[in-house]
This record gives C-alpha cells, structure tokens and sequence, in this order.
C-alpha cells in the first residue's frame, strides 16, 4: 500500500541544501563529497554520494531518474557512518530486501527499512552498515537490485572505483 507510513512523496532529499563545494576532484573515481544540511533540523553532517551509471522509470514510467548511493556521517561526532539508496522514486512503504553483488562476489542479499517518503532505503543498525562497508571494499563495479511494491525487479549499478578512498576522505571530514 503506498504512503503507508504516512511521508510525504516529496521526500527528505527535497529538505537538503547543499552549503560546501563539491570535492569529487579531491577523489578517484565518480565520488562526491560534500558537506550539507538539513533545513528542517539543521543539522549538518557529511556525504559521500554517487549516481547510478544509468537511470530507471519512476513509478509511473513518465520520467527517468538516477538513484543514488549514499554513506553519510556528522562532523565532529567521531566516525559513524550512516548508508543508504535514494531511489527517487516510489518503492516501497515497508521494509524491503535489496541485493548488492560487487565484482565477482556473491550476491549479498540484506532486509533494508524504508523511510517515510517511501522512496530511500537503508539498514536499519550500525552494524548492517559495517558489513555492507566491508563487502564493497576495494569493489569496481556494483549491481544493485530491488523489487518495489506490486512491480518487477530493478536493477542498477554504479562505478564504485575508489570507494575506499571515498569512504577514508568521508571519515576525516566527521572525525574531528
């Protein structure tokens, strides 16, 4: 049932204004890190972010969107990293399994949450995230698959190249 968990469609990623420069330079591979806050809370926190190498039909199939990966922390609160997929469009408004292959490696299927704009998955504890963070390490490419309320399967993939990099670059700017 969609808008089950009662968000609004627009989603948190509309309430989030950039206010630092993108450092995607500083960093190998298709990462950008940028500083950010929330307008509701303004709360501040760091974000490591890539789009999708290709884009998927919205849940009405009348526009094309990239989704992307995120790993997020807050500066000054020690290392604590947050993951999650924006999807950018409807998937669900319950919990949700999505699988993640890197390379060569087995298939790693995991149950996310999803949150109340019903299009953003993520782990629901810390240390879901650590795994997830472990089994991409030193990955190149990234397949990511979904099957949103009453549709078929989605897949994507991204260009995970550097990702530890990244991830080091992302925690040095929450560390202090």
């Amino acid at each position: 049932m969609r808008g089950g968990m009662g968000g609004s469609s627009a989603g948190f990623a509309s309430l989030i204004v950039l206010s630092g420069a993108a450092l995607a330079a500083d960093l190998p591979g298709n990462w950008a890190l940028e500083v950010t806050q929330d307008t509701r809370t303004y709360e501040t926190f760091a974000v490591l972010a890539q789009g999708s190498t290709q884009t998927i039909a919205d849940e009405y199939a009348s526009k094309q969107v990239r989704p992307q990966l995120e790993f997020r922390c807050v500066p000054g609160s020690g290392v604590s990293i947050t993951v999650r997929l924006d999807w950018r469009r409807f998937i669900s408004s319950f919990n949700t399994e999505v699988g993640f292959k890197v390379d060569d490696k087995e298939l790693m299927l995991v149950n996310w949450g999803v949150d109340r704009s019903n299009r953003i998955t993520m782990p629901r504890g810390e240390s879901d995230t650590r795994e997830l963070i472990e089994y991409l390490s030193g990955g190149e490419r990234l397949q990511v698959e979904v099957i949103p309320y009453s549709e078929s399967l989605i897949t994507i993939e991204y260009d995970i190249a550097g990702i530890d990099a990244g991830l080091a670059a992302l925690e040095g700017k929450c560390a202090n």
